[in-house]
């Protein structure tokens, strides 16, 4: 009876879905950057909060106008939401609303009814908007938190612990001592005071580099039910701009090799948050296995000479931009290739006389 039932079902349902739709996807993208944005309320950094509300709302008014003028299904309009979201968590807190507002609304306008008839287009639209934001207010942006002198050292991250640029909270002490005592003591390895303050909350004035340990949680959920080859874009990309830093950017600055600083890689500029929502928008991204290695390492390459260590306000922004750019490149060869295969599979039917 359970076979009959099985297989009935089976019938009913001729298709069978390995990944889950882009809808699906959108929908889980959207609630993980809504957690992101509660946590502004619950920390009361409300100034971040109204510029992450004014670009949503812009993306509301854009996906509106997509529903009534092209009657686009769900996918299409929560593509409008999601960019309205990076957008807002990638501006710092001080940006005017009514700037917000109005180029928020007139790109991801613009990209949709006036130059793109698709989805997607090559580029990323949230990153195309930050690069706007930042040539037409630079001042709102926090500068590079580092100075050439400390960037010799061999922690640089602690260097601004202790001197208050990180702020500590109460209970990072005993969460970093009960860490030492137990997982860190096995590995022979002794974890900073300060680190978990920079995990949980790093107070950076653009919200998208806060919370961390929320996004590596968002990362955890994304990647157990995203195609694996995807992942391999992301993990190819925070594995080669980690080494790199941790291997060549002291010595690049006077200081000893091997001994950069990969915490304050990842926990700033927010490195972490573009590997989980940004670096793999559809569309900007190889379709073959090599094409994604490729685009992954390019990336991480990419990441190391324009961020560095960390603390970049802009400097992701710029990576995915760049990276956007290679990946017309890379798509361009495999076309070819693929029009190459396809010509000699035509060639040596024809000779077998298949044809």
């Amino acid at each position: 009876m359970r076979n009959k039932l099985t297989e009935k079902k089976e019938r009913l349902s001729p298709f069978i879905y390995k990944n889950p739709s882009i809808s699906m996807f959108s929908l889980k993208q959207i609630i993980l950057l809504s957690v992101q944005v509660l946590m502004l309320v619950l920390t009361k950094s409300y100034d971040a909060f109204f510029v992450v509300l004014t670009s949503f709302f812009a993306s509301i008014i854009v996906s509106l106008l997509n529903i009534f003028l092209y009657k686009n299904p769900f996918y299409t309009n929560s593509t409008f939401i999601i960019h309205g979201l990076l957008i807002g968590m990638l501006l710092p807190e001080s940006y005017p609303l009514l700037t917000v507002f109005l180029l928020t609304f007139s790109i991801l306008f613009l990209e949709k009814f006036f130059y793109f008839d698709s989805v997607n287009s090559w580029v990323n639209v949230a990153c195309f908007t930050i690069l706007i934001a930042w040539f037409i207010g630079r001042d709102f942006f926090p500068p590079f938190l580092v100075t050439k002198d400390v960037l010799a050292l061999k922690n640089p991250s602690s260097y601004m612990i202790q001197n208050g640029i990180f702020p500590v909270y109460g209970f990072d002490s005993k969460i970093t001592a009960f860490l030492n005592g137990t997982i860190f003591s096995l590995l022979k390895v002794n974890l900073p005071t300060g680190y978990i303050s920079i995990l949980w909350d790093s107070h950076s004035v653009i919200p998208a580099f806060r919370f961390n340990l929320i996004t590596i949680i968002s990362s955890i959920i994304l990647f157990s039910e995203e195609n694996y080859l995807l992942n391999i874009i992301r993990a190819l990309f925070i594995v080669v701009y980690a080494l790199l830093v941790r291997l060549f950017f002291p010595l690049m600055n006077g200081g000893a090799f091997n001994q950069g600083d990969i915490l304050l890689a990842l926990f700033s500029s927010g490195s972490l948050f573009f590997a989980v929502f940004v670096i793999n928008w559809y569309g900007i991204y190889p379709m073959t296995i090599m094409g994604k290695i490729l685009y992954g390492i390019i990336g991480g390459v990419t990441a190391f000479f324009i961020v560095g260590c960390g603390t970049s306000p802009i400097g992701m922004v710029y990576t995915v931009l760049i990276c956007n750019i290679v990946n017309l490149i890379i798509r361009l060869f495999e076309e070819k290739n693929k029009e190459s295969k396809i010509s000699r599979l035509v060639s040596v039917a024809a000779d077998n006389g298949e044809l």
